[in-house]
């Protein structure tokens, strides 16, 4: 009798470790313990990466695309962005304290997050290109996406890859762990020209709005979840889970179009422009630090000069691009924007920071002496007050047409100047400026 109690004893202390050893998809704060909901934690209702229910990717709205090999070889970089799990992922954007799943303690060592292409389809993230590695074929004839778990620095590939979640990842009261929306990978996106013929069945509009298939998947696998059955390497033919447990997808779907047709590429610009140092008092006596500098294209002779503001449509604008959000946010804050939301003034990568240089700004002139709108972002068809110019408002042709290819060139000014109204205080300035040329 004794050894039988023993024997039923230790049968009832093993089975609390059996029933609890899983995870649970979390929708409510029922599943949060008070305290970390104390914490500030919280939880909602989210319906995982399926088809349609993506956000904004961060690529420009507008990808332009060489009607020539010759021109634009297969190779050429179109486009990148760093896609937030956040706020790419999901239709309804998360937020970084949002609990996504609860799985006990004893599962610690096995919550992981998954990766894959969208290897379901030939033209999605199944097919290698032939010229880039480890980017895949789109829907896009001629346009290749490689995409990168910003975590693991690995490639996307087309079998599932995981990535263990770590303790500093997570939350955990007595009982539970609580993995967060934060503790998942931001991915890089990087859209690529391809000569690759190893898919060809696509799309070659002039004008193309991307469709509703993704490029790639997040997933997460835990004990006790579908997608524990999930084999790493596997295509993603296999589908356990999809797409309840799958919180996550890259996609373009309503937030890329592709336009073909005769376009401009920057050919030549300076690397650094160096202004000369200037007192705070020249500065508050309406004196300016210039410098000037050079920017060449090469377009193809059958590139139209224009500004669309409408459609989508193959003329070819350019213009100066304000690639650092601080610098983006602090100029909309001081009010240094147009009408359209185009920036007055490129202010400096961390304006307001300590050492830093405020209460000035830098004004880009052209060659007449008009002061130039600046980009916000790539946002197209927004026109001059948005940012963007006829490439041959801004530009001079060379008059060197070579297999129907012509070099444009045109002079710019830096100038930094006090802005209206602020206070000038010492410091350096350390600011970006990216030259562009989109269809609009």
């Amino acid at each position: 009798m004794i050894k039988l109690r023993s024997l039923i004893t230790g049968v009832l202390l093993l089975a609390p470790l059996i029933t609890h050893a899983d995870c649970r998809k979390v929708t409510s704060t029922s599943l949060l313990s008070s305290e970390v909901i104390a914490a500030g934690y919280t939880a909602t209702t989210w319906a995982g990466g399926g088809n349609f229910l993506n956000g904004p990717s961060g690529l420009p709205s507008v990808i332009s695309l060489s009607t020539s090999s010759d021109f634009m070889p297969g190779g050429t970089l179109l486009a990148t962005s760093t896609a937030s799990f956040l706020t790419a992922s999901n239709s309804k954007a998360y937020t970084s304290n949002q609990i996504l799943y609860r799985c006990a303690l004893a599962d610690a060592d096995s919550l992981e997050e998954l990766y894959v292409t969208q290897s379901y389809y030939l033209y999605a993230g199944r097919t290698l290109t032939t010229d880039i590695e480890s980017a895949y074929h789109t829907y896009v004839n001629g346009v290749a996406v490689r995409l990168t778990n910003m975590k693991t620095g690995k490639y996307y590939e087309s079998g599932w890859q995981a990535r263990t979640l770590t303790s500093d990842e997570w939350v955990q009261d007595d009982t539970y762990i609580y993995i967060p929306a934060s503790a998942f990978s931001d991915t890089f996106v990087e859209v690529f020209k391809t000569d690759s013929t190893a898919y060809t069945a696509g799309n070659s509009s002039a004008i193309y709005s991307y469709g509703s298939v993704a490029s790639g998947f997040i997933a997460f696998r835990g004990p006790g979840l579908n997608t524990a059955s999930l084999v790493d390497g596997a295509l993603e033919t296999v589908i356990t889970g999809y797409y309840d447990n799958w919180p996550g997808q890259i996609s373009m779907y309503q937030n890329v179009t592709f336009v073909r047709g005769a376009m401009c590429l920057v050919k030549d610009y300076p690397s650094v422009v160096l202004l000369p140092t200037m007192s705070i008092s020249s500065l508050n006596s309406g004196e300016a630090s210039q410098s000037s500098f050079s920017i060449s294209l090469k377009c193809e002779d059958a590139a139209v000069s224009s500004v669309g503001t409408t459609a989508a449509s193959t003329a070819v604008a350019m213009g100066f691009l304000v690639n650092q959000p601080t610098a983006v946010t602090a100029a909309t804050n001081l009010g240094l924007t147009t009408s359209s939301g185009g920036l007055t003034h490129l202010l400096d990568t961390n304006y307001g920071s300590s050492g830093s240089a405020s209460g000035v700004g830098i004004k880009i002139y052209n060659e007449s002496g008009t002061a130039l709108t600046l980009l916000p972002s790539r946002t197209t068809r927004t026109g001059n007050l948005g940012g963007w110019y006829a490439y041959k408002d801004l530009t001079t042709s060379q008059g060197d047409s070579t297999d129907g290819v012509t070099t444009y060139t045109g002079n710019f000014t830096a100038s930094l100047e006090a802005i209206s109204g602020e206070t000038v205080t010492a410091g350096s300035v350390n600011a970006q400026l990216q030259v562009v040329v989109s269809f609009q």
